[in-house]
């Protein structure tokens, strides 16, 4: 089973790194939900007529691979993009 490193030099499972980002992104979801009412996308604001995902700031893959495996459940590395934003934004984050 693969494990990745935390911050503090402990080791988790990807099996737990997963679980732990998907109750990261309903709490990212729920977040935004509580504060204005509905969920959007931080980038065009579209919140009806688009499917909205959770998108990764700082990729699950990079978050790994510098070690900072927690960054990947972090619900402020989350932010709510519709498709389309999010998908630009992965493409721009490969570039970098």
């Amino acid at each position: 089973m693969n494990h990745y490193k935390l911050s503090n030099g402990q080791k988790m499972s990807k099996s737990m790194i997963d679980s732990n980002i998907r109750k990261a992104k309903q709490h990212a979801l729920e977040i935004q939900f509580n504060e204005y009412g509905y969920n959007f996308c931080v980038d065009c604001l579209k919140s009806s007529g688009v499917y909205l995902d959770c998108s990764h700031e700082i990729s699950v893959n990079e978050c790994q691979k510098r070690g900072m495996a927690e960054l990947a459940f972090d619900p402020s590395n989350i932010k709510i993009r519709c498709r389309e934003h999010h998908e630009e934004h992965d493409r721009k984050s490969k570039l970098i």
